[in-house]
């Protein structure tokens, strides 16, 4: 008799040691998939974030295109009248080198 309560309270114990385990390894798995969710979340949060910042980065350099493109259309601009403005005196420095030769002669 003792042999067989001795099985019989090795079966219940097994039983009891089973269903601990079984119990750790479904929240061992839940724990695991509950982290990987997480990450995989916050990985497409990321990169949501990212494409953010890259549409931002691009209207901000094609805004700075934009300004460049008037700077150099204006320093074109001036350069040009600045051309003007030096070949208008090289013409009235020679009509004045002139006009001091004939006085000279």
């Amino acid at each position: 008799m003792d042999k067989c309560a001795i099985e019989f309270i090795a079966r219940r114990w097994w039983r009891r040691a089973e269903v601990w385990i079984i119990a750790m390894l479904l929240i061992a798995g839940g724990a695991v998939l509950g982290w990987q969710s997480a990450y995989w979340a916050m990985a497409s949060t990321q990169a949501h974030q990212v494409d953010e910042i890259r549409q931002a980065y691009d209207a901000a350099m094609a805004e700075r295109d934009k300004r460049l493109d008037e700077l150099t259309s204006k320093a074109e601009s001036a350069a040009t009248k600045a051309s003007k403005a030096a070949t208008t005196a090289t013409q009235a420095a020679d009509k004045a080198d002139e006009a001091l030769n004939r006085v000279t002669q």
